[in-house]
């Protein structure tokens, strides 16, 4: 977490874990004190609200799904397509329902799965918990994007790209829990570098163009938000996720070339 401030406003940039499971312990007094003071807080997007919900749906419906005669196997390719049957159904998946779906939603509904069978759940994530704190403490609500942006983001990869992402995940699928674990405990402990190799290297090496559409291309966009907060007045708590924060392309670099100074808090 970053405090970011001049004599009018203050922001606090806290990295999150979208999903966890309701052991992980990870609130501390800087993170109490630092959401008890602002005015706002500020999220990736809304994706719990029936609007957001009904919305989503749609984009699903048509982005998501496959032509008639065009079959998930047809686009990955036999052997893509036989280790995507067989982690689904290790997942407890039908991977026959899988068929009709493109690959960027297809790898989304496995990876969820895979998440949620080790007990880690959007709704324990640290954004939501960050939510519902901040609703309770009477703070209002913002967001960088949209639910039906970040699907379209997804929507817009070629095929290819999202089959190279799925091989390079396979390894970690294996033993889902083990990284899981690791990467809560890099989390916790702040290790940016331990952040980055999980989160961003692995993506920016085996897809460049998923990398920068799902980290730089936003980033530099909520760099502008985070310059319009600073110019004008209020306190704000700005939580999305930490792999955002890392590197040359994450946020605290991009905020540090534009003559920024932050103050690193936890």
């Amino acid at each position: 977490m970053w405090r970011l401030s001049d004599s009018d406003s203050t922001l606090y940039l806290f990295g999150t874990v979208h999903l966890m499971s309701a052991d992980v312990e990870w609130r501390t007094p800087e993170f109490e004190t630092a959401l008890k003071d602002v005015d706002t807080i500020v999220l990736e997007a809304d994706v719990t609200s029936p609007e957001a919900l009904k919305r989503m749906g749609e984009v699903v419906g048509e982005l998501a799904i496959n032509p008639p005669g065009v079959t998930l196997s047809s686009l990955l390719g036999p052997e893509r397509a036989a280790r995507v049957v067989e982690l689904a159904e290790s997942l407890g998946l039908p991977s026959a329902g899988l068929e009709g779906f493109r690959p960027w939603f297809a790898l989304t509904l496995v990876s969820i799965a895979a998440m949620q069978k080790e007990g880690h759940h959007a709704t324990l994530g640290a954004d939501q918990q960050v939510l519902d704190q901040a609703l309770g403490q009477g703070h209002a609500v913002d967001y960088f994007e949209t639910a039906e942006e970040q699907l379209l983001i997804l929507a817009g990869l070629d095929d290819e790209v999202i089959s190279r992402v799925f091989e390079a995940s396979l390894a970690e699928y294996e033993d889902f829990g083990e990284h899981m674990t690791h990467m809560l405990d890099v989390w916790r402990m702040g290790d940016l570098a331990g952040l980055e190799a999980m989160a961003n290297k692995s993506v920016q090496k085996v897809a460049p163009a998923m990398y920068e559409a799902m980290f730089v291309a936003r980033n530099r966009a909520w760099i502008e938000r985070i310059e319009e907060m600073m110019a004008g007045e209020g306190d704000y708590f700005i939580a999305v996720g930490a792999g955002h924060f890392v590197g040359e392309d994450g946020l605290v670099d991009l905020l540090e070339e534009r003559g920024h100074t932050l103050e690193r808090i936890q």
